[in-house]
């Protein structure tokens, strides 16, 4: 998921730094791109996400216990399925870019 950025000392690593962040930025540009073309429904499932962004199941457990995911079921309790609706996943997303 999101991780710290380290601030580059040299211009080498700033270079690198950048050139990650713009293969970052277009993955998910692309990911996102997809979701709002989708024929996916309105309303995702874990099926839907795990198709869509490639997870794996822990992934997107991680990421649904974050307390900023679009949950659908505010009040979901361990066990049950993950619902959001689909442009909330998708501002989520595009938030945490």
């Amino acid at each position: 998921m999101a991780r710290a950025l380290k601030t580059p000392s040299t211009l080498a690593e700033a270079l690198r730094l950048a050139a990650e962040l713009a293969e970052r930025n277009e993955k998910l540009e692309k990911e996102l791109k997809e979701l709002q073309s989708s024929q996916y429904p309105e309303v995702l499932q874990s099926k839907h996400i795990l198709e869509l962004m490639g997870w794996s199941r822990p992934t997107l457990t991680f990421a649904a216990n974050d307390p900023t995911f679009p949950h659908l079921d505010g009040s979901r309790k361990k066990g049950d399925g993950i619902r959001c609706l689909k442009w909330e996943f998708y501002e989520w997303l595009k938030s945490r870019g």
